[in-house]
C-alpha cells in the first residue's frame, strides 16, 4: 500500500473511529474494541518510514479524523441540551485523545522496541483518563474501559482495577492483534514461540477469570438484611414542566407516584435529581424557619403526612438548594449585595419523620453548565455561558461523599446517593463504600438529551459501579432508565423511558469492600510517574541522536 497518498491515511484514521463507534456498548459489539486501534498502528507505521521530522505535529493531523469521527457518532446526543456544548464535548475531547496517541507517536520515534512502545502507549492513556476524571474540564463518558458496560460478567475483575483495568487489556490486546501477524518475518530470524498462545490468552483469560468471580460473587449476596426501596420515575418534562410547576405540584407528583408501592416495611422513596427543582433556602428547610405562604417550601407538608403513615420510611430526594451567609463561603459563592452572599448546590437531601435530617451535594459539576472551568482563567466567559444554559459561576461542592443512615430492623445502615454525572466515577462511587454505603443509589436527569443513546449509557455505567464496589445500586431516573442493579451489575428491574411509574423492590444491606473501593485508581497512580519518565526517556533519546549527527 502507498503510504504516502493522503486518502489512504485519511481512511485508516477514521476506520478507527468507526469501529471505536460500533464497539461502544449502545450497540453491542464491545469486542471490536479489541482491533479498533490496529488501523492507527498501521498509519503511526507507515509515517514513521516516511520519516518526517516533525512527528508530533504529524501525529496530531493523523489521528485527529479517527477521534473526531469517535466522539460525533457517539456523543453527538449531547446537541439535544445544548449544541455548543455538544460541539465543544465533541472537538475538544478529540483533541485530547490525539493529543496521548500523537505525544506517543513522537515518541516511539525514539524507542524501537515494541514492547516498550505498548507500555509506553498503556501509561499514557491511563494517565490521561486518570487526568480526565480529575481535573475542571473533566469528561470521562469515552474512558475506554466503559465499553464493557452492557457486559458485566465479562469484566468482573473491575472490583479489583476499576475500568482503567479495561484500558489496559484492550490496548494490550491491539498491540498483540496488530504486532503478532507483522512479526512473522522478525521470527523466521529469531525464532519466538508461543505468540500466538500469547495473544489468544490476553484475549480470553480475562473472560474466564470474570466468569469464575461471577459465579463466586453471586452466590455470596447477603440477603440477610432486606431493604424495601420504592425508586420513582416522575417523568416530568425538563424543558417544558419543570421549572413552571411548582415545589407542592412535584411533590404531589411524587406522591401520587409512590404511594400505590408504599407499605409498612418501606424503607426507602429514592427520587430524580431536582425532582423538586425550585430553589430551597437549606438553612430554613432544616431549621423549619420558612414563612407559611413560601411556595418553595409548599410540599413538605406532603411528605411529612406521608411518613406519619409509615413511621420506617425515609424520602431520598432530589433538591436544588442555596446556602445564605454574611460571608464567602467557597469560590463558588456568590456576592447579591453587600454582606451577602449566596451558594446554589445541586443537592440530595435525606428527609424523614425529623424533617431534613441530611445532605449531599454533587461533588462533580458539568463543564460549562454547572461549574466554570478554570474559573481564575475563563471567568470573562460568565455571561457567554449563561447564553449556552449555563451559569455565570460554579455550584457549591461538598467535601466528600456523604452517606445517610437509616434503621432497618434495629440494624443502622447507610445508603450513598451519587447525582446524575457522578456515576461515571468509579473512584468518587467507591468513596461512599468507603463512607459505609451498604446499598448505593443514582438520582439522574437524563431526559436533557430525550430518548438518545445518552442516557442508554449512562444507565449502563452505573453497573458497572455496581460491580465495582460490590453494592446494589437503585437508579432513579426523572424520565428513563430507573432501575435496580445487583452486585454483579445484572439488571433486575428497569422502567421504559417515558414512562411516570415506580419500582417496588427488597434488595440486601451489603458489607465489605473490594479491592478498588480500598484502593481505587491505584493502576493510573503507578502509571503517571511512568507516563513522565518515558517522555523524559524520549526527550533524551532524540538530544542524543541529534548530537550524534
Amino acid at each position: 500500500m502507498n503510504g504516502n497518498k493522503w486518502y489512504i491515511k485519511l481512511s485508516l484514521s477514521v476506520l478507527t473511529g468507526l469501529i471505536l463507534s460500533l464497539a461502544w456498548y449502545v450497540r453491542g459489539a464491545a469486542f471490536l474494541i479489541m482491533l479498533a486501534f490496529v488501523p492507527l498502528f498501521w498509519l503511526s507505521d507507515i509515517s514513521l518510514k516516511e520519516g518526517k521530522r516533525n512527528a508530533f505535529g504529524c501525529g496530531i493531523l493523523l489521528f485527529y479524523p479517527a477521534f473526531f469521527v469517535f466522539n460525533l457518532i457517539t456523543t453527538y446526543w449531547i446537541a439535544y441540551c445544548t449544541v455548543p456544548g455538544a460541539a465543544a464535548a465533541v472537538i475538544l475531547n478529540a483533541l485530547l485523545q490525539t493529543l496521548v496517541f500523537a505525544t506517543w507517536h513522537a515518541c516511539r520515534k525514539q524507542v524501537e522496541n515494541r514492547i516498550l512502545q505498548a507500555v509506553m502507549l498503556i501509561f499514557f492513556m491511563v494517565s490521561f483518563e486518570y487526568l480526565h476524571l480529575n481535573w475542571d474540564l473533566t469528561w470521562p463518558w469515552l474512558t475506554l474501559g466503559n465499553v464493557f458496560a452492557t457486559m458485566p460478567a465479562m469484566v468482573q475483575w473491575y472490583s479489583v482495577t476499576g475500568t482503567l483495568g479495561g484500558t489496559v487489556w484492550i490496548l494490550l490486546c491491539n498491540f498483540l492483534v496488530y504486532w503478532e501477524p507483522l512479526a512473522k518475518k522478525e521470527r523466521e530470524k529469531r525464532p519466538r514461540k508461543y505468540g500466538s498462545i500469547l495473544t489468544l490468552c490476553c484475549l480470553i483469560l480475562p473472560i474466564l477469570i470474570s466468569v469464575i468471580m461471577y459465579e463466586v460473587v453471586e452466590r455470596r449476596i447477603d440477603s440477610s438484611t432486606p431493604i424495601e426501596a420504592v425508586i420513582v420515575q416522575q417523568n416530568t418534562d425538563p424543558w417544558e414542566e419543570e421549572y413552571s410547576l411548582t415545589n407542592e405540584e412535584e411533590i404531589q407528583r411524587v406522591l401520587e407516584v409512590a404511594k400505590p408501592f408504599i407499605n409498612e416495611k418501606t424503607n426507602l422513596v429514592i427520587t430524580p435529581e431536582s425532582a423538586i427543582a425550585h430553589t430551597i433556602d437549606m438553612k430554613a428547610l432544616r431549621n423549619r424557619t420558612f414563612t407559611e405562604g413560601d411556595t418553595r417550601f409548599e410540599g413538605f407538608a406532603l411528605i411529612d403526612s406521608t411518613i406519619k403513615q409509615y413511621p420506617n420510611l425515609n424520602f431520598v430526594l432530589g433538591l436544588s438548594t442555596v446556602t445564605i451567609s454574611d460571608r464567602k463561603i467557597s469560590p463558588a459563592s456568590r456576592e447579591v449585595k453587600p454582606g451577602l452572599f449566596m451558594e446554589f448546590y445541586n443537592t440530595a437531601g435525606f428527609y424523614n419523620r425529623n424533617g431534613l435530617v441530611d445532605h449531599y451535594h454533587k461533588c462533580r459539576l458539568v463543564p460549562g453548565v454547572e461549574g466554570m472551568p478554570f474559573p481564575k482563567i475563563f471567568g470573562f466567559l460568565g455571561n457567554v455561558l449563561i447564553e449556552l444554559g449555563g451559569s455565570n459561576s460554579s455550584l457549591g461542592k461538598d467535601t466528600e461523599q456523604r452517606t445517610f443512615p437509616f434503621d432497618v430492623n434495629g440494624r443502622e445502615l447507610r445508603i450513598g446517593t451519587a447525582i446524575c454525572y457522578e456515576s461515571v466515577y468509579g473512584e468518587l462511587v467507591a468513596k461512599f463504600v468507603r463512607n459505609g454505603a451498604n446499598v448505593l443509589a443514582v438520582i439522574t436527569n437524563d431526559s436533557w438529551w430525550d430518548d438518545s443513546p445518552g442516557h442508554r449509557q449512562h444507565f449502563d455505567m452505573a453497573r458497572l459501579r455496581a460491580l465495582e464496589t460490590r453494592r446494589y445500586v437503585l437508579r432513579a431516573a426523572n424520565g428513563g432508565f430507573s432501575g435496580v442493579i445487583d452486585p454483579t451489575g445484572r439488571v433486575l428491574a428497569k422502567t421504559e423511558y417515558n414512562e411516570r411509574t415506580a419500582i417496588q423492590t427488597i434488595v440486601g444491606a451489603q458489607e465489605g469492600n473490594t479491592f478498588y473501593v480500598k484502593h481505587g485508581d491505584y493502576i493510573a497512580r503507578i502509571a503517571i510517574p511512568f507516563t513522565i519518565l518515558g517522555v523524559l526517556y524520549a526527550v533524551v533519546m532524540a538530544f542524543i541522536r541529534r548530537k550524534r549527527k
